[in-house]
């Protein structure tokens, strides 16, 4: 009795690893990919074009009943910001995530204009680098030289002053204790000049990263309302390319920035998409439904 319960019991988990499998087994209708490769190929077209909008290595994979997610890297998103140490050493920049590789063929897309102007901006930014470390280098020899000079002038001066308080100083020695002074008190202003420009050099570096910041965030903001314009605008005239996708599902897009500013996200559900298409609602419509977020 015990022996045929667990025989039972063995059927039961391999009839559960079996159904379970099929699960895993079942896949996406012929039709509805043939949907997206469509979509995937418009959504390719519309956003070669256009600077703000551009994008590249766009791919797509389906997720049962979420519906289609569309992944692609901003080909222009704005300068990056470098931040600088004490050593004046630049990171290096942070790599945007890759999206995963289809299955099957595939190609990749260069562009030697983008890949002409990343390496020029590159230039220039290790040339501010570098620019930056001679100056830093600068100021820091004519501070450590100042210093030295100013120890050396203060000890001898403590030298003289320790003699006067023993015994009265001559004509000679008091007219070299007022050199000293002279000299300290020169020494003194050049140092006060130095740490001024110092910190004026830090002041400009500050401005200047700021700026880039400011660069970059302007970028970003125009890349993330055209691409949004021209998504929207895409799914309401093209919309009728994903007939064989049930309308309670999602497409989704998913745009990795090269800052680190992380990815962005516009989630447009089958029904509103279905709405301006037949003219109901509008694009601008439709990207309002939208729901846009950052992660």
């Amino acid at each position: 009795m015990i022996a045929l319960r667990r025989t039972s019991l063995v059927l039961a988990a391999c009839a559960a690893v079996i159904g379970h499998s099929s699960l895993f087994a079942a896949e996406a209708s012929p039709a509805l990919k043939k949907n997206a490769d469509i979509l995937q190929t418009i959504l390719h077209t519309a956003f070669k074009e256009g600077e703000s909008s551009r994008l590249s290595s766009l791919q797509y994979s389906y997720l049962s009943g979420q519906g289609l997610l569309f992944q692609a890297n901003a080909a222009r998103s704005g300068r990056q910001v470098f931040h600088f140490s004490g050593s004046g050493i630049a990171p290096v920049a942070p790599i945007p995530p890759i999206p995963p590789l289809p299955d099957g063929d595939f190609e990749f897309e260069f562009d030697s204009e983008e890949i002409e102007r990343l390496t020029e901006a590159a230039q220039n930014i290790a040339e501010q680098v570098q620019d930056q470390q001679r100056q830093s280098y600068r100021v820091a020899e004519k501070q450590r030289a100042i210093e030295r000079e100013l120890r050396d002038v203060e000890r001898e001066t403590r030298d003289i002053e320790f003699n006067k308080s023993i015994s009265k100083l001559d004509k000679e020695q008091q007219q070299e204790l007022e050199k000293l002074r002279q000299k300290a008190k020169i020494l003194q202003e050049k140092r006060a000049e130095v740490e001024k420009e110092a910190s004026l050099s830090r002041k400009q570096l500050e401005e200047q990263r700021a700026k880039q910041m400011a660069e970059q965030q302007q970028q970003t903001a125009a890349m993330v309302k055209a691409v949004g314009e021209k998504f929207s605008q895409v799914l309401c005239d093209y919309g009728a390319s994903l007939r064989d996708m049930p309308d309670n599902e999602y497409v989704t897009l998913q745009v990795n920035n090269r800052s680190n500013e992380g990815r962005y996200y516009w989630v447009v559900k089958k029904a509103d998409i279905n709405q301006c298409m037949t003219g109901k609602i509008k694009a601008k419509d439709l990207l309002a439904k939208t729901n846009s977020y950052q992660f």
